[in-house]
């Protein structure tokens, strides 16, 4: 009998009060499969507001994991604690996906991720930039900045299968974040902020990893609270970082 794969959803959340009982609830409600087994590991990034007690709330009706950061730290800390905790919990065939908890990405494309890492593919990342995208409620600076990221990590650090380095719904095999993570150690996540997903995509390349992208259907005009994303601080980080991978190289401890 064919052993149960274990989908890990992880949800960097801070101060999402109102969005995440809206996200659980699609996520509970996806179809299930008996070769299949979800669990939702919510990292709860020092939350001010009601964010923790609606997670252990719902823990009485889906499984829900949560890693209580405590003090505000920003999207490193959340990606570096999923990460740590699907490596040293689940198995190599076993899946981590992470998805933004502000109910503006769909669970339903899940399905359409795991179907490319059926196909072969280490890692899925919901893009921006291929055909088919949905993006919706993208205030023009952001969609600027992304797009900008985009260019010039594409020029300065091609990715084979990749048009999105930034973009935060992804589907990892874990077997692939668990060779990266002896190679990297603690430093296989180090950025604090928006340039995590950039990093980390890269280090991952680094060791020969394959991508694949699907399209992203990005309904930012459901967001019911204001961006929480600080978009110049965002920008200098994501360019220091590339200057300093160009200069000295990405694959360091």
């Amino acid at each position: 009998m064919a052993s149960t794969r274990r989908i890990l959803i992880g949800l960097p959340a801070y101060n999402e009060e109102i969005a995440l009982p809206r996200l659980l609830a699609r996520i509970a409600a996806l179809p299930k499969s008996p070769a299949e087994a979800i669990t939702v590991v919510l990292y709860n990034d020092g939350s001010a507001d009601a964010t923790l007690a609606i997670a252990r709330e719902w823990q009485a009706r889906l499984p829900v994991v949560i890693l209580d950061g405590v003090v505000n730290k920003g999207l490193g800390a959340g990606l570096r604690a999923l990460v740590g905790h699907a490596v040293a919990n689940a198995g190599d065939d076993d899946v981590l996906v992470v998805m933004d908890c502000d109910d503006t990405h769909d669970p339903a494309q899940i399905a359409d991720m795991l179907a490319r890492l059926n196909d072969g593919a280490d890692i899925v990342i919901g893009s921006r930039y291929v055909r088919g995208a949905l993006v919706q409620g993208v205030p023009p600076l952001r969609r600027a900045t992304a797009l900008g990221a985009a260019a010039l990590f594409k020029l300065l650090h091609p990715v084979r299968g990749v048009w999105d380095y930034t973009c935060g719904y992804r589907a990892y095999r874990v077997g692939v974040l668990k060779r990266a993570a002896r190679r990297y150690g603690n430093s296989l996540v180090a950025e604090r902020g928006f340039a995590c997903m950039a990093e980390l995509l890269l280090k991952l390349n680094a060791q020969g990893a394959r991508f694949a992208e699907i399209p992203l259907q990005l309904r930012y005009d459901q967001k019911p609270t204001a961006t929480k994303m600080d978009v110049g601080g965002n920008v200098r980080r994501l360019l220091l970082l590339l200057a300093r991978w160009r200069l000295r190289g990405f694959d360091e401890t």
